[in-house]
């Protein structure tokens, strides 16, 4: 079970880096800003990985302990501490060489639910 698991944050983590990647991709050409010296691929490859195999080592431990009542309690839970990461980007306080600071939460806010969406979206793929 715990390998069909880490498959599944493997494959919802880089669904969601590739998602946070694009994102970037557009936010820059639109808004005609670089907050690269923040957000840059690596970084956000990491953290939509690291935070879906995380998710994965959750739902193990929310299987273990909840059995048939998992699944909604973990997606409950993992939909929650994505809304409450949000309050992250709005603390940071940006260098003062970055222009258009203002932008910044338009940019990290939304890439804060691509682990949970992409959770969501492969789930159906992993169900026994």
């Amino acid at each position: 079970m715990f390998k069909r698991l880490f498959y599944h944050g493997l494959s919802a983590g880089i669904l969601a880096s590739v998602a946070a990647i694009i994102y970037n991709r557009i936010y820059i050409f639109a808004f005609e800003t670089n907050f690269s010296k923040l957000v840059n691929i690596p970084a956000l490859v990491a953290a939509n990985l690291l935070s879906c195999l995380v998710a994965a080592v959750g739902y193990s431990l929310m299987k273990k302990w909840f059995a048939s009542r998992a699944e909604i309690i973990f997606n409950l839970s993992f939909s929650i501490i994505s809304f409450a990461s949000i309050t992250f980007p709005l603390a940071v306080k940006l260098p003062l060489d970055i222009q258009s600071p203002e932008l910044f939460p338009g940019l990290t806010i939304p890439m804060h639910f691509f682990p949970v969406l992409a959770w969501l979206v492969i789930a159906p793929l992993f169900r026994t």
